[in-house]
């Protein structure tokens, strides 16, 4: 692959099991610098998306079915620019700090400008305190084989505020597009009130109350849709059941407030700010978590990467799926 314009390397390193592949950008490069503009976009006034948008966590907030926000879809244009092969992968990466209303975005990115600004955009119409708020951008753009997903996960949310963070703080939002295999959601609400956050896995819960409903709150967006999420919002990549390899490139930009600082090992760093963090391995499996039903399906209360008995699977044998549904009936949806 030609190097990309703007990236020195790739630096590669591994932690439990993990291999990262991290890019190092020219700081010598001009970055590309976006700015909010007017959004005429027509938006939902009863979303409890919109609804919560600077709201303290509150767990009980789960009660509520959470129904991504359409923001419409890529033209014919923006998706040859966004689908373009090489895409470099990058792992929430700032591209706007606190109090800062440019957007510095790496020149390896040229190709999903058309993309952010959109959602900047949207960003800057339903957030009056945008300045209070980190943006991270996730990319990933590779060749999904069959019966495997591009990014392996139970059911989850992005944005999840465990026992680390006390007191809480004001809530995530994220906006997402795929081009192809949609993310699905799960339009439903999830009851976690016997549930303690110092002990139990709360994904893992999102897998069982789903499987309880043999999956039938599940809802997808339709390819290139771009879409706006909330903390509450329970989601999960999708299969390839075809019988040949897809080429999907999935963008996401996540909107934390000022004290989410996301310092983990493997996640990029973005030379167009002043900042030097110290970047910790950290991951869920390392709290030690347990499942709060014990006699659930043991593909409901594993990761993927192990086997049912919780042990990590050999390399290259094929990730545990969350068995969501009693029946393989593809008319549930």
């Amino acid at each position: 692959m030609e190097k990309a314009d703007g990236l020195l390397r790739m630096d590669t390193f591994a932690y439990r099991g993990k291999n990262y592949e991290v890019p190092i950008f020219d700081d010598n490069a001009p970055p590309i610098i976006l700015k909010a503009s007017a959004s005429a976009i027509s938006l939902p006034n009863t979303s409890p998306i919109l609804r919560c948008i600077n709201s303290i966590w509150n767990l009980k907030e789960f009660s509520c079915p959470r129904h991504p926000i359409s923001l419409g879809i890529l033209n014919t244009d923006e998706l040859n620019a966004y689908t373009k092969p090489d895409a470099v992968r990058v792992l929430d990466m700032p591209i706007k700090m606190p109090d800062c209303d440019e957007y510095r975005l790496p020149r390896t990115f040229s190709q999903f400008t058309g993309v952010i600004q959109r959602i900047i955009d949207v960003e800057h119409r339903i957030n009056p305190q945008h300045a209070d708020y980190y943006a991270y951008l996730t990319i990933d753009q590779r060749w999904v084989k069959p019966g495997t997903l591009q990014r392996e996960a139970p059911c989850h949310v992005d944005g999840f505020q465990g026992a680390r963070w006390n007191p809480k703080c004001r809530i995530n939002h994220t906006y997402t597009v795929s081009d192809v295999l949609p993310t699905a959601y799960y339009i439903q609400p999830f009851d976690f009130s016997l549930l303690d956050e110092c002990i139990h896995d709360f994904f893992w819960e999102m897998n069982a109350q789903v499987a309880d409903t043999n999956e039938v709150h599940r809802w997808q967006p339709q390819p290139a849709e771009i879409t706006l999420m909330d903390c509450y919002t329970v989601h999960r990549g999708v299969e390839n059941t075809s019988s040949s390899p897809v080429f999907r490139t999935w963008l996401r930009l996540s909107f934390e407030e000022r004290r989410r600082v996301f310092d983990r090992l493997g996640n990029a760093h973005n030379p167009f700010f002043d900042y030097n963090w110290t970047m910790v391995d950290r991951d869920i499996e390392q709290l030690g978590l347990c499942a709060y039903r014990t006699t659930s399906d043991p593909s409901l209360r594993v990761f993927p990467w192990q086997d049912l008995s919780g042990n990590p699977l050999p390399p290259g044998v094929p990730k545990t799926k969350p068995q969501l549904r009693k029946t393989t009936d593809e008319s549930v949806k």
